[in-house]
């Protein structure tokens, strides 16, 4: 009785299968089945009905989106290109589910491989290009919704793209009505007292025709925030490196010591674009900004008529002293306002 039971809960189950990879044949689920039977099939655990509507389903599925791609390139438009992509890349998809299986069931499956990475990197790269240029065209018609649904894409298509932080920046950016620029550093850092004074030193006073403040005023309702963000200052400690050697004119000799002094001043953080009304941070830009002291001279014992041109020049420069941590990162302050105006002013 037990074995009879079992049988026919196997020709129940077996039944069950054959009826939902009918159904989603009939709607045109192909990959469902594709995914589900391949992993059968690589099992060798496929029954003959199954592995028909696995031979079908690859061949119809690839075909509707073979058609699809000619379809597409007859047309000639540069909108194309992400749909060739993802059609060409769902071909790839499937190929690779069937191409671990064995000899046998490929034959029988009338598999052939295909070499699809070359039109695909081409897809991929004219539909980035595209991509590009069509959320530029929306940001100039001040269209910032639809540039958004643009950015998103490229994103998901390549979010590595080099064009998506400014494309999103200037986004978001340009459909702000007044900017608040903030520099926040944490008091125990010690900065100098006119830091922010000289990292936000502009001559303008607009970022993509939008106005901003550097220092709020009450009549203003800010809806963007830019906040540069310090979280680490490293002061490295003064150094003298000397190199000593002989320099040599006939029998003229002197004994050269080639001092190098260095120090240097870094600051770590990051530059947020904050939505001020719903107090969210946007994006994100790390930046690490350095200041760098360095000074030649030397000294010599000996003949100064054995010393070369070089040598001479390096005795003609005086002692000096190392610059104080200040004056270094005032320094950094004045980078850093290079490194914001390049970012948000010179385009």
């Amino acid at each position: 009785m037990k074995i009879l039971k079992l049988s026919f809960l196997c020709i129940l189950l077996t039944l069950l299968s054959c009826s939902t990879n009918k159904r989603l044949y009939e709607s045109k689920e192909y990959d469902k089945i594709i995914t589900k039977l391949s992993d059968k099939a690589y099992r060798n655990n496929i029954n003959e009905s199954e592995f028909e509507f696995l031979k079908n389903s690859y061949h119809q599925a690839n075909q509707e989106d073979f058609q699809r791609i000619m379809e597409l390139k007859k047309t000639g438009q540069p909108d194309i290109w992400l749909d060739v992509f993802y059609k060409t890349r769902n071909i790839s998809s499937r190929q690779k589910k069937v191409d671990r299986l064995s000899k046998e069931i490929k034959k029988a499956m009338n598999y052939k491989k295909l070499s699809l990475d070359e039109e695909m990197t081409m897809a991929k790269t004219k539909a980035e290009a595209y991509l590009v240029a069509k959320t530029n065209v929306l940001l100039n018609e001040k269209n910032y919704n639809e540039a958004e649904i643009f950015i998103n894409n490229l994103y998901k298509l390549n979010s590595h793209n080099a064009n998506i932080e400014e494309l999103w920046q200037r986004c978001v950016m340009s459909n702000a009505q007044h900017i608040l620029f903030r520099i926040a550093t944490p008091v125990d850092l010690e900065m100098p007292d006119d830091f922010a004074q000289l990292a936000l030193d502009f001559d303008e006073n607009t970022i993509y025709d939008v106005p901003f403040d550097i220092v709020p005023r009450d009549s203003i309702e800010y809806d963007l925030m830019i906040r540069v963000m310090i979280d680490e200052k490293n002061i490295s400690p003064e150094r003298v490196d000397a190199v000593t050697f002989e320099e040599r004119d006939g029998d003229k000799v002197a004994k050269i010591t080639d001092k190098t002094m260095s120090k240097s001043a870094t600051i770590v953080g990051e530059i947020e674009l904050i939505d001020v009304k719903e107090k969210s941070v946007l994006m994100k830009t790390p930046f690490d900004v350095s200041s760098t002291f360095r000074y030649k001279y030397a000294s010599f014992d000996g003949d100064k008529g054995a010393c070369s041109e070089q040598t001479l020049s390096l005795l003609s420069n005086e002692v000096v002293d190392f610059p104080s941590d200040s004056a270094l990162l005032r320094d950094v302050a004045r980078k850093l306002n290079e490194v914001i105006k390049t970012r948000y002013q010179k385009k």
